[in-house]
């Protein structure tokens, strides 16, 4: 037996495919399996993925469940190696007691074998210490699996079934895996968070090639980079705003349009060029600042006024908080051990802590924050002036994006960019408020506004007037996204796609202007209460009880007209919505684009987008797979709408980040393959008219403030380095976007 292969006595053995022929326990997933031998030492399993499927896998469940006995810390662990041709991402759902279900991802890249495992049972796995994902707690050669959708308490004691899969496979790919098991993870080190953050918000504890170990260190590179920035020239097919200049010009109106050439969907930009949107999302510091394990007793510091358009995870780094400081106190050690250093509150570089009046997740709730990019920035650039290294961080990123060939920045971008004659950007803001509110029943980021209340439309024009002024009309702003990644119920059960409805039907008219509005509707609709009733089959004994509230949440049993009624009453709440927005936008901003809200592909009804698609003028989606499918994206020929991708990325480990984000690389060679590959399907598309990467800035080791994100998602890192193989990855796509996309 191989050394990959040895186990210990008390190691459960769910398959090491010694026998000829597959147990029955295994079933594949829309997916071919074979025994094979020569990939490791003995017999083990090819899974060949399918592509247009959900999902692609195995399902091993056995007739009882596995019983962990005489293991402490454990975790299912498997060999896998990359067969296929393709970078690839591996997913495992393990189901304890209860059926409940954890999940974590593996990446994989062309040909890498790996020692895989995840964790079920071991040291602060129940814990939340405000990271998305946590560093191993134990020294190892294998392989870490991250936590997707989110860390969950289960009871592993007894496993009742494991998955392998892919999710939406868009190149066909394969992987073998042999001697699948549950054993010990060891003995964890109970101080494995304590100091791994250096003075330039680095891992401390280990090494890759990027990191930087000396100020002057950090000062050559920037040096260098400068000068390679200063000898850039710029690309010659394009036009100033980034358009094709070497294709057709369709009319010019000063500002940016859209329009269908033959089959394909397009951006014209203000020249009148073709123009499609490459770029980055979150070119800003607001999200750069972690929880330092501080909080101040002075309550001064977490007043938020009711009239700010600003929500807190956009809030900038900084402010005078000296007073407040003077009661500082520990509100988490843990989080304060994580730190190696930070800085003295009368030292240089204590003017980039900040202060986070709220969290969206996490044990922190508020409390003070540090920004270890903006530290940097001063490190590199120094500080001529108060805040000069920003001005200078503005100048070098405005000559990035040019120099790696991308035509505009994505979302949430720095108003301090709004001014700029080099790269177009997009515009963002937040319709928020004290106006009344429904819930889909899966408010991930908050519940959804009420677009019949008139303060929502009240506030939608307050928001909107504030951008306006901010942009000044400018001709370099391609178009505005209001809101982002709203619930607005995705595919499934009723109380799934059409949980708004179903809560506002349950509230009283009265404290609800949506529930007013579908009361209204369905009086005109049907003749009687009698009628309504009848077609429901529910006992519903007058117009007033319908007002008063009915609480259909718990109910399964809706016939076909009650869930016709609840789709027709969904795309009304959505075309409120939206219709509100458009009109602020066209209020104050009547040169300038709205494109949406930035749809997810699991939570967007097909009543919301086509409720959408009578108000915006580009279609927005963040989509977060290894590109864009045919399964899921076919709808997209019958919406016959301009669309554009807002999010997507890819992270890697490799870099120290614990968590490596939504969807994995093994690499940073890998993350630059699967952004070719990913673009390629967006380019591809006729309806597509744009891709923004997810973000700028790497994520803080130990989480953004606002919600613990701690990804390795950026094209540079905490120090403000570019990862040469993203870049040169994008450089290569941005070379040849506009032949592929409409040449011929």
């Amino acid at each position: 037996m191989s050394d990959s292969q040895a186990t210990s006595k008390n190691d459960v053995i769910i398959d090491n495919f010694a026998t000829e022929t597959l147990s029955s326990s295994i079933k594949a997933l829309n997916a071919q399996v074979a025994l094979v031998n020569g990939v490791f030492p003995t017999s083990a399993l090819k899974i060949s993925f399918k592509t247009n499927t959900l999902r692609s896998g195995i399902s091993i469940k056995p007739q009882s469940p596995w019983q962990i006995e005489n293991l402490v810390n454990y975790a299912f662990k498997f060999d896998v190696k990359n067969t296929g041709n393709n970078p690839v991402m591996l997913t495992a759902d393990v189901t304890g007691a209860n059926g409940q279900t954890q999940r974590r991802s593996i990446g994989l890249d062309v040909g890498e074998t790996a020692k895989a495992y995840f964790d079920l049972a071991g040291f602060g796995l129940d814990a939340d210490f405000g990271m998305r994902d946590l560093p191993p707690s134990f020294k190892s050669d294998e392989r870490k699996m991250i936590v997707r959708g989110g860390k969950k308490t289960i009871d592993f004691s007894q496993v009742f079934s494991v998955k392998l899969y892919t999710e939406t496979q868009i190149n066909a790919n394969e992987v073998v895996v042999d001697n699948l098991r549950i054993a010990s993870t060891g003995e964890p080190n109970t101080e494995f968070l304590t100091k791994i953050v250096d003075k330039f918000g680095q891992r401390a504890d280990i090494d890759f090639p990027l990191k930087v170990k000396s100020e002057s260190e950090l000062r050559k590179i920037a040096a260098k980079e400068l000068k390679e920035l200063s000898e850039m020239q710029p690309w010659p097919e394009r036009s100033q705003f980034g358009g094709w200049k070497q294709g057709p010009k369709l009319a010019a109106t000063g500002y940016f349009r859209t329009e269908k050439v033959g089959d394909k969907w397009a951006m014209v930009d203000p020249e009148g060029y073709l123009y499609f949107s490459t770029g980055i999302a979150n070119a800003r510091m607001s999200n750069t600042s972690t929880f330092t394990g501080i909080d101040y007793k002075d309550d001064s510091v977490r007043y938020i006024d009711p009239n700010d358009v600003t929500p807190e995870d956009s809030q900038g780094i900084g402010g005078d908080y000296r007073e407040a400081q003077k009661t500082h106190y520990v509100s988490n050690a843990t989080r304060r051990n994580m730190f190696e250093w930070l800085p003295d509150y009368d030292s240089d570089l204590a003017e980039h802590y900040g202060y986070r009046r709220k969290s969206h997740r996490g044990p922190i709730k508020h409390g003070e924050v540090y920004s270890f990019y903006q530290a940097n920035l001063e490190r590199r650039y120094g500080e001529s002036s108060p805040r000069s290294y920003l001005e200078k961080w503005r100048e070098v990123t405005l000559d990035r994006m040019q120099h790696w060939g991308f035509t505009s920045f994505g979302n949430w971008t720095d108003p301090m960019f709004y001014d700029n004659t080099q790269v177009p950007y997009f515009a963002n803001g937040w319709i928020i408020g004290d106006f009344k509110k429904v819930s889909s029943g899966a408010d991930f980021w908050g519940a959804m506004p009420d677009p019949f209340d008139p303060e929502f439309v009240r506030r939608a024009k307050v928001t909107t007037k504030v951008i306006a002024e901010e942009i000044k009309n400018s001709p370099w702003c391609v178009g505005v996204f209001i809101d982002n990644e709203m619930s607005w119920g995705g595919e499934g059960k009723p109380i799934s796609r059409y949980g708004i409805v179903i809560d506002a039907l349950s509230r009283n008219a009265q404290d609800s202007p949506t529930k007013a509005e579908f009361v209204r509707l369905l009086k005109n609709k049907y003749k009687s209460i009698t009628q309504l009733s009848d077609t429901w089959q529910r006992d519903i004994t007058s117009w007033q009880a319908l007002a008063d509230g009915v609480n259909y949440k718990k109910q399964q049993d809706y016939n076909q007209n009650m869930l016709a009624d609840f789709s027709w009453l969904l795309e009304a709440y959505a075309d409120e919505y939206f219709r509100v927005v458009k009109n602020a936008i066209k209020t104050y901003m009547p040169n300038h684009m709205y494109m949406g809200a930035r749809f997810t592909s699991w939570n967007t009804s097909p009543e919301a987008r086509w409720a959408a698609k009578k108000h915006v003028d580009v279609m927005s989606y963040n989509y977060y797979r290894e590109g864009l499918d045919e399964l899921t994206w076919g709808f997209l020929k019958d919406l016959d709408m301009p669309t554009i991708i807002g999010e997507f990325h890819f992270g890697s480990d490799d870099t120290g980040n614990p968590h490596p984000g939504i969807i994995l690389a093994s690499s940073q060679q890998g993350r630059a393959a699967m952004y070719k590959n990913y673009m390629a399907t967006v380019i591809d598309n006729p309806t597509l008219v744009g891709a923004h990467w997810f973000q700028y800035i790497d994520s803080p080791i130990t989480g953004r403030a606002h919600d613990g994100e701690n990804y390795n998602v950026g094209f540079v890192t905490t120090t403000d380095i570019p990862y040469p193989p993203l870049v040169e990855a994008a450089q290569e796509v941005n070379r040849n976007l506009y032949q592929r996309r409409f040449g011929q």
